[in-house]
């Protein structure tokens, strides 16, 4: 009898563990299906949010959208967005001890920064020293611009290299019209700012066609605004912020008088990054 007591009980524990683990089984299975499910909704959510999202930053539904929210837009609607900037020595970031200091360099690293979607975000820079606007449309550096296909283009216009040359304002304001109308014809769905040069000492020199600095600034904005383009006077908005910070234009200038040390490229840095914000 005892022996046969034993082999019941054997048995029971036999089944209480068979049972035991297909109940576990059947638990784990079921908080596998629950976790599936969480996941699935999660995933779900995110799918709902990010198309919120997008439809939020459209730029047909934001008439006057900020420029880093149309980057973030095409950040979520395309596998990489591409600023172009072209222009001369403030594009090349002449005077900036190295590239990362200049106004460029630290717009680029900032807009990445500022939101998780822009890290591919990519910077393909056709500043060329020296160039004025005549010799960034015979040296062909519209069309390289136009090869990237940005979504962006930056273009500073030449201004101080073409008073230095003592290029006409009539000269300066026809090819300011066919560099534009190169890029907008050539790049419809394209965004174009352009941004006028750093401002240098002795703005009212005049060159040998009894020209200045100020000539040219002035011609060239008349044109803009004639044509509705979208623009930036990057000279107000260095000096507006030497103000703030009781700096001098000399402070910020490289020894020849014309060109932006760190500290400028800072500020023209800080005078974008606040446009790229604006609506």
């Amino acid at each position: 009898m005892r022996k046969y007591g034993l082999i019941i009980i054997a048995g029971i524990c036999l089944a209480v563990l068979v049972f035991g683990h297909l109940h576990w089984k059947n638990l784990s299975q079921a908080a596998g299906v629950e976790a599936r499910e969480a996941e699935a909704k999660v995933k779900e959510k995110e799918k709902e949010e990010r198309e919120a999202l997008i439809q939020s930053l459209k730029p047909e539904n934001n008439e006057q959208q900020p420029l880093i929210d149309y980057l973030h837009y095409k950040s979520l609607t395309q596998d990489r967005v591409t600023v172009s900037l072209v222009g001369s020595n403030g594009t090349t970031g002449t005077g900036a001890s190295n590239s990362s200091n200049s106004w460029a360099g630290r717009l680029e690293k900032s807009l990445r920064a500022d939101r998780d979607e822009l890290e591919t975000l990519r910077f393909i820079n056709h500043g060329h020293e020296g160039y004025s606007t005549e010799d960034l449309l015979e040296g062909k550096k519209i069309e390289a611009v136009i090869q990237d296909d940005p979504d962006l283009v930056i273009f500073e216009n030449s201004l101080i290299n073409n008073h230095y040359q003592s290029l006409s304002l009539e000269q300066t304001e026809k090819d300011l019209k066919n560099i534009m109308t190169k890029l907008q014809k050539e790049l419809p769905d394209a965004k174009i700012l352009i941004i006028s040069p750093n401002p240098v000492a002795n703005s009212k020199t005049e060159n040998s066609l009894g020209l200045n600095y100020m000539d040219y600034i002035q011609a060239s904005e008349k044109v803009i605004k004639t044509n509705k383009w979208t623009y930036m006077n990057s000279k107000e908005g260095i000096e507006k912020k030497l103000k703030e910070k009781k700096l001098r234009l000399a402070d910020i200038l490289t020894n020849d008088n014309i060109h932006l040390n760190d500290q400028g490229h800072y500020i023209w840095f800080e005078t974008l990054q606040e446009y790229f914000k604006l609506k």
